[in-house]
């Protein structure tokens, strides 16, 4: 349908239309207990993670809990542990190192019957990244529980692993750890390194934030409150088309046909 008039989206639309056909599959194909109707935007805040004393892996473990309870997946049987550790780049003033691998943030998989999650302990020293990393792999769990494949197939699973995060309520770590600057000072030396994670850009992730957002009637204020500074416009950019074009989302997710976004 064209749409001549109106505000405009902030990221393709094709790409959009796919993240709202992955929010429809999800309330109707994945989340069977309807948990979606009190979904709750979990923010970056002492309420919903209250400072601790922990570190290491017991520190890990602590985040882990949260995460699953505020997921609503508490129950769900499976063990964290430990996956590899990213190697250091720096060896020496004005020397580095570039790694053919770098190690993944967290890992999905079974051992025998059990389900085991890794993290990568360098992600202690970021904490929201490893709640990010904590809620796509949880997710990961969800979506192979149903065993449904996303709108676009299998090779869509991962993207749409980083939407059931948001959909399960962590949409504001999943847009903020997309990609990270940070700066460094070493014996003398400083610069700027790049990080990314997950497998959405954080534009479609804020995008998808927005959704979720409309989705669950949570504060709009409170989520763009704790986003990066330019991802706001973005974040406020997809409300004002979703308003615009889907004044009723949830009904329209509820009773998405997702017959076109098969695939053999």
């Amino acid at each position: 349908m064209f749409r001549w008039f109106g505000p405009k989206l902030p990221i393709d639309r094709d790409e959009f239309e796919w993240l709202l056909a992955t929010f429809a599959w999800l309330i109707q194909t994945v989340d069977r207990d309807k948990a979606y109707r009190e979904a709750v935007l979990i923010l970056p805040t002492r309420d919903f993670f209250p400072p601790s004393a922990a570190e290491g892996h017991d520190r890990a473990i602590e985040l882990f809990e949260q995460v699953r309870a505020h997921a609503g997946m508490a129950a769900w049987e499976c063990a964290l542990v430990p996956g590899e550790e990213e190697r250091e780049t720096w060896v020496a003033p004005g020397h580095a190192l570039k790694h053919d691998y770098s190690p993944p943030g967290g890992t999905f998989g079974h051992d025998g019957e059990q389900v085991v999650i890794t993290y990568n302990p360098s992600a202690l020293a970021r904490p929201a990244d490893l709640v990010a990393t904590f809620a796509h792999e949880l997710s990961h769990y969800l979506i192979h529980a149903d065993g449904s494949m996303p709108p676009g197939g299998a090779a869509l699973e991962e993207h749409a692993t980083d939407v059931a995060a948001v959909f399960l309520g962590f949409g504001v770590f999943m847009a903020n750890g997309a990609k990270n600057f940070a700066q460094f000072h070493r014996d003398g030396e400083q610069g700027w390194e790049m990080r990314r994670q997950g497998y959405l850009s954080e534009e479609a992730l804020t995008a998808a934030l927005a959704i979720f957002v409309r989705m669950a009637g949570a504060e709009a204020a409170d989520a763009e409150a704790e986003l990066k500074d330019y991802l706001r416009g973005v974040f406020r950019k997809t409300l004002a088309v979703i308003d615009h074009d889907y004044p009723a989302l949830r009904a329209t997710l509820e009773t998405a046909d997702l017959s076109d976004w098969t695939t053999e």
